[in-house]
């Protein structure tokens, strides 16, 4: 027995055991204090279960004491909406969220919905300084919803739940910053050409409206007559039909009171006299066909009719221009400022059949974006000409776009009412199970490391083997041999 325990073979093993043992414990160790440290961490490309920048930096901001009170069934949770919430009230001092079962509290959930059905993973949100100061987030409106055309039913594609609870939060912390009209009945682009709700605002301006505090209503001008007194922003989104004479009117009337008007132009707006009139009244005028940027770092590949326009620290992007010019006769009440331009090497084409320079064309800096400002009796009136109704894209109005369109939109509407900030803009989440997507050198990369090199490694443990059997093998003859 003893001496078992003392060969050579037998202290080897050992020694390999115990070497096994140590490296399972390491590995044991590290897993769990990784386990421990990055248990939080979101590993999904979209961010599935973690909070926007945005969001964190504007719940730390909050000094309203706010209450969240998550409303579901036990074992019905929605894991997306709660983890949403839990982050969103983890990440401040001053907001809290509790767990309300709507069958054992259905008392003090119903007076928040007007006595209405409370359906499960909704949301109340309520300011403690005022609670008459509340909201409602049904757990639908959390939720992104697109129309599958081929089964002609609703598929669920995302979350707006971090964005819908910041919007509440918003609502009933912060004074009013605007009410916004925008007018339609002329078939508008920004309104009724939007697929699934003809007449509304497209979502994403309309969500980006609501989490800067501003309240956005529908105009029909033409019925109405006048502009509302509580309009503090007037919005023409591309309208693609004329205007009457009396909407120019009445326009230009609301200009004189000191109102602010957004309006934005389509490819075919100088076809419309009474809109060219409502701009030459205030010494501006349109033109026919489309700005193309002939500074080729100034535009989105080999598409001149694509502008890229620097505002602040990155870039805007307006597709299909027109061109705009303050040659016409100004009143000396008007004043008209070039807020972005095309570069000096910029051309109009008038078809959309081929943008690329010719010799003929004229070269010449083009506003892309006017401020207009007319003054009255005391009152100044402001209105803000976008050249691109694609400007307004429902890509360029999300918080992951790289473009900073959504900032010069929330910017001039700030401006209008006199206030300013940091523009709030939170992507949604998506539903879909994600799937590992990867280039062809990601594939061979990984299966490199997974297979070829513990192939090598084997190989080499087999060779060093077999290398070190006919070592001992000759070892043995020799010593076989010197005792002969």
């Amino acid at each position: 027995m003893g001496n078992t325990v003392n060969s050579r073979k037998f202290r080897g093993g050992a020694y390999a055991t115990a070497i096994s043992f140590l490296v399972i414990l390491v590995l044991v160790i590290v897993n769990l204090i990784s386990g421990s440290l990055f248990k939080n961490v979101d590993v999904t490309s979209t961010g599935k279960y973690s909070l926007a920048d945005e969001t964190k930096d504007f719940v730390k901001s909050v000094t309203t004491p706010i209450s969240l009170y998550y409303v579901t069934s036990e074992g019905e949770e929605d894991l997306i909406i709660k983890t949403g919430a839990e982050l969103i009230a983890e990440a401040s001092d001053m907001i809290t969220l509790t767990f309300k079962d709507p069958v054992q509290y259905p008392q003090f959930v119903y007076r928040y919905n007007g006595m209405q059905e409370i359906t499960n993973n909704s949301i109340i949100v309520v300011n403690e300084d005022d609670p008459d100061r509340y909201a409602y987030i049904d757990s639908n409106e959390m939720k992104v919803y697109e129309l599958d055309s081929q089964k002609l039913a609703n598929l669920h594609v995302g979350y707006d739940a971090e964005l819908e609870i910041v919007r509440a939060i918003v609502e009933v912390t912060t004074e009013r910053k605007a009410t916004v009209y925008a007018v339609t009945n002329h078939n508008e682009w920004l309104t009724d050409r939007v697929q699934n709700n003809p007449g509304q605002v497209t979502e994403k301006v309309s969500n980006l409206m609501k989490l800067n505090g501003i309240k956005l209503k529908y105009l029909n001008l033409a019925s109405n007559g006048i502009v509302p007194e509580d309009c503090d922003i007037l919005i023409l989104g591309a309208p693609m039909a004329d205007l009457s004479t009396d909407e120019v009117k009445a326009i230009e009337n609301y200009m004189t009171a000191g109102g602010t008007v957004i309006l934005s132009l389509y490819a075919d707006s100088d076809t419309l006299p009474n809109l060219q009139s409502l701009l030459g009244y205030y010494g501006v005028r349109m033109g026919s066909g489309v700005v193309c940027e002939g500074d080729s770092s100034r535009t989105i590949g080999d598409t001149p009719s694509v502008i890229l326009c620097q505002y602040n620290s990155g870039d805007t992007e307006w597709p299909y221009s027109v061109p705009l010019y303050t040659d016409g006769d100004v009143r000396n009440t008007t004043q008209i400022t070039k807020l972005l331009e095309t570069s000096k090497e910029a051309y109009v084409k008038p078809t959309i059949s081929d943008f690329q320079k010719t010799d003929g064309d004229k070269t010449a800096q083009l506003p892309l974006l006017l401020k207009i400002e007319d003054t009255y009796a005391g009152n100044t009136g402001t209105m803000y000409v976008f050249s691109s109704a694609m400007f307004f894209y429902d890509n360029f109005m999300i918080a992951n776009s790289a473009m900073l369109n959504r900032e010069v939109f929330v910017d001039c509407m700030n401006a209008g009412v006199g206030v300013s900030g940091e523009v709030l803009s939170i992507p949604n989440t998506t539903a879909m199970e994600e799937r590992l997507i990867m280039t062809t050198n990601q594939r061979n990369r990984v299966a490199l490391v997974s297979f070829l090199i513990p192939v090598v490694v084997l190989f080499i443990g087999v060779v060093v083997f077999l290398r070190r059997r006919i070592e001992k093998v000759d070892a043995v003859d020799t010593a076989g041999k010197g005792e002969e």
